[in-house]
């Protein structure tokens, strides 16, 4: 995903409909924008909200089984294996 440079509130508000459509055409493509070009805000395509929430959703599942904390114990005591990543994933009942 290429980071493009914050847009201000009246370029996006002028652009909208071309915004639009490029988010459709460019799957993982954010646009940031704010007042004075401050980052506040991301527009993005539904299918990429959808595979962020997704995500977000899997990482509360792990994190409710303790995944996130065994993996962070494992990586710190060296003890980090691709076992560990099969056994994880197993528990949330996530293919590979």
């Amino acid at each position: 995903m290429s980071v493009e440079p914050v847009r201000g509130m009246e370029d996006v508000r002028a652009k909208l409909p071309g915004i639009v459509k490029s988010l459709a055409a460019t799957p993982g493509q954010v646009v940031r924008f704010g007042p004075h070009r401050r980052a506040e805000a991301v527009i993005t395509s539904a299918s990429e909200y959808d595979r962020l929430t997704a995500a977000a959703a899997h990482l509360e599942e792990l994190e409710r089984l303790g995944a996130v904390a065994l993996v962070s114990e494992r990586i710190a005591g060296g003890q980090f294996t691709e076992g560990t990543v099969d056994d994880l994933f197993a528990a949330a009942d996530i293919p590979a």
